[in-house]
């Protein structure tokens, strides 16, 4: 008997196993052809105009981990700081194999002073992109920096300066001053 149901449902579950997959990899394709036009208005610092496209794109296509990601990044310069944390956790629910995902989160929940919460999405930025982005190393110091871990964030702004970070030489440089009168 168990093995009647298993073979009337088995052709059932493939199928749709199978539509699932092709779904998704149309939308990949779609999404590529299709986000130029304001990946080139967030280049050109138009972020409003950006925003506005991404919105009318994810109309279209409401699983893209991308639109949502560079919707984040337009809500970010905005500084619509919680429609960006939302659009960049949805990203992030689509697909969080994307390291650049945390960098933006990080910087949303330190611009909203979560310290503890911003070092940690840094610091799985960092493990995406193995030590090798100054950019992830520079903000997870300036995290640490905020949360007390002083020895370790010096530790990091000097890994992102070997890997030619200017931003954080200055920070060094200046004794953490920078820091200090910024935020």
């Amino acid at each position: 008997m168990e093995w009647l149901l298993l073979l009337f449902f088995l052709p059932f579950v493939l199928t749709m196993m199978f539509f699932n997959w092709l779904e998704e990899k149309l939308f990949n394709f779609r999404d590529r052809e299709k986000l130029g036009e304001g990946e080139q208005l967030l280049l050109e610092k138009k972020y409003a105009d950006a925003q506005t496209f991404f919105t009318e794109k994810l109309k279209y296509f409401p699983k893209s981990a991308k639109a949502y990601l560079l919707r984040s990044k337009a809500n970010l310069m905005l500084q619509n700081y919680f429609s960006a944390l939302y659009d960049i956790e949805q990203s992030i629910s689509f697909d969080n194999t994307v390291g650049e995902a945390y960098i933006i989160k990080g910087k949303v929940l330190y611009q909203l002073k979560e310290y503890d919460k911003a070092f940690l999405e840094f610091d799985k930025a960092d493990w995406y992109f193995r030590s090798e982005n100054p950019e992830t190393l520079r903000w997870r110091g300036m995290a640490r920096y905020c949360i007390g871990q002083i020895d370790n964030a010096i530790i990091d702004f000097n890994r992102a300066v070997i890997l030619g970070d200017e931003d954080s030489a200055f920070i060094l440089k200046t004794k953490f001053e920078y820091l200090k009168n910024k935020y």
